[in-house]
């Protein structure tokens, strides 16, 4: 997220691009239907155009422009186009790409028909159509050195100058209730074949297929670098294993969508958060994120659920932040200065964190494994981990926060820093040790003893005082924030103090020499095998 616009995010929202692919569906029969000028070979059109998009005529391709059987649509330099077929298909073109439609043919009564495209160069995503659906075999795509063939999916594929085939699935596997179409890929090379399941892997083919395997960055940064021209670039890519850096991007419908998406789980919709996260622009960085989280008000509800077990099934979207490298901050996201000293954290050391966070919607349910690696300064690296409470959700977007205390050995201590219902985290200001300006936050937070000395002992990195215990204040949350719930971001802050005097009649020194770590990541969920 350091560079602005490094990665457009693939996924515009799904209730849209559903709703211009119907608005077009319904459009190609009445004009099929009415118009009888037209030919019989038409399929398709266009229903996005951005930059120059061309056919094998050289004629150039506008918005509403018809496709025909047998046309090749050539995307220039800087140039996408989103093609609609009459199966409902949509294939988003990258630049720098040549496809080619080898042969369509549907029946709009019987859902049969046959659909093959030849990719010769560049990137074309695919949400797949009728056809696919009712006969998976009669959707094939070919790439110069193999062809794949999809059941019922989206997709994506890749073809680079050193004539390497990359195919990424981006639907959801079989094994889901979420209402998402499943779907797998059987990419081949004439002689091998490899088999997709797993939304957010991949399978590359130069001279013999490989294995599916999780996606990496490169793929990621190529894709999205080729088709972010287009305004309605879409997928759910999962990197199954490494943080997923893309930008939080919010489209002017995103609260629609995000009451549309509470109905669809008998949720409540949040006005105000779905308020703050529109106001996000495309080019949003990561401090600007963390000034909206920090916005953003808890919306789960405490269960009363100390044997509770989560539910992690079919039903359970998984959200993996990978690990999420923390930066030295003066100024926080939430508008407080902090030391520009290096007393607490090694400069250059590991400094970083991470969530697993566990959404059931039809549970209602939400749950996460936090993991850390801290190095204070002059020490080792130190892991942490800790599983939450299972709490309720109560409302989309949902927006849960866990604060910890973390020691010098590893141990986390939750019920020290949580807010038990009785105020001692009011607006949300347990996401930092400062309260307001020369101000720490309330004592309570410590054993609820209501000592202020006790708090600064407790996160006192200053060993001269005699009784500094140096743990370190964790702060983590966690939103969800598309319509379909599959996208989310997730935060974390580190802080700890340095004073030699730790004095409760000199609370201003204490506060000012809090030093602070924080970062973000955006990530997106998936279900669960």
């Amino acid at each position: 997220m350091k560079e602005k616009g490094h990665l457009k995010q693939l996924e515009y929202q799904r209730g849209l691009t559903l709703m211009v692919r119907n608005f077009f569906y319904i459009l190609f029969f009445y004009l099929i239907f009415v118009a009888k000028s037209f030919s019989s070979d038409f399929i398709g059109v266009i229903g996005v155009a951005v930059g120059d998009i061309y056919n094998q005529k050289n004629e150039k391709l506008l918005s509403g422009s018809k496709i025909f059987y047998g046309d090749t649509i050539l995307a220039n330099s800087k140039s996408n186009a989103q093609i609609l077929f009459l199966d409902e298909t949509v294939m988003t073109v990258g630049e720098n790409t040549e496809l080619t439609i080898d042969d369509f043919i549907y029946n709009p009564i019987t859902n049969d028909g046959n659909f093959v495209t030849n990719i010769k160069s560049g990137i074309v995503k695919t949400i797949s159509g009728k056809i696919s659906e009712k006969n998976p075999e009669k959707l094939e795509v070919k790439i110069p050195n193999g062809s794949l063939g999809v059941r019922g999916t989206e997709f994506i594929v890749s073809l680079n100058s050193e004539k390497e085939s990359t195919v990424l699935l981006l639907g959801p596997g079989p094994d889901n209730t979420l209402g998402m179409v499943p779907g797998n890929i059987m990419l081949t090379d004439g002689i091998n074949t490899t088999e997709i399941i797993n939304p957010g892997f991949q399978a590359v083919l130069e001279n013999v297929v490989s294995l599916a395997s999780p996606t990496n960055l490169d793929v990621l940064t190529q894709m999205t670098s080729s088709m972010g021209h287009s305004i309605l670039n879409s997928s759910n890519i999962v990197d199954n294993s490494k943080e997923v850096t893309s930008n939080l991007i919010s489209a002017e419908d995103l609260k629609q969508n995000i009451i549309i998406t509470a109905e669809k789980f008998d949720l409540k919709s949040d006005e105000s958060a779905s308020e703050i996260l529109s106001g996000l622009s495309s080019e949003s960085e990561s401090k600007e994120i963390l000034v909206a989280m920090n916005e953003l008000q808890d919306n789960i509800e405490v269960l009363d659920n100390e044997n509770y077990v989560r539910t992690l099934d079919q039903n359970t979207i998984l959200y993996d932040s990978g690990w999420i490298d923390l930066a030295k901050v003066t100024t926080g996201s939430n508008g407080f200065s902090y030391s520009a000293n290096e007393d607490v954290f090694q400069n250059g050391g590991i400094q970083q964190g991470r969530a697993q966070v566990y959404v059931n919607f039809n549970k209602k349910e939400i749950s996460a494994d936090i993991f850390s690696k801290i190095t204070l300064k002059d020490a080792s690296t130190v892991d942490y981990s800790f599983t939450t409470p299972t709490v309720a959700v109560t409302t989309i977007p949902v927006v849960a926060s866990v604060p910890l205390a973390m020691g010098t050995t590893g141990g986390v201590f939750l019920n020290q820093l949580m807010d038990s219902g009785g105020g001692e985290c009011p607006a949300d200001s347990c996401s930092s040790l400062i309260r307001e300006a020369d101000t720490l936050s309330n004592s309570v937070l410590t054993f609820n003893s209501g000592d202020t000395e006790l708090l600064m002992e407790k996160y006192n990195h200053d060993t001269t005082t005699g009784g500094a215990l140096k743990e370190v204040f964790q702060y983590g949350k966690f939103i969800t924030v598309d319509n379909s719930g599959l996208t989310g971001v997730g935060s974390f802050v580190f802080e700890g103090a340095h004073d030699e005097n730790a004095d409760p009649a000199d609370e201003a020194t204490y506060v000012q020499s809090i030093e602070r770590l924080e970062g973000s990541a955006t990530v997106v969920g998936k279900a669960l095998d």
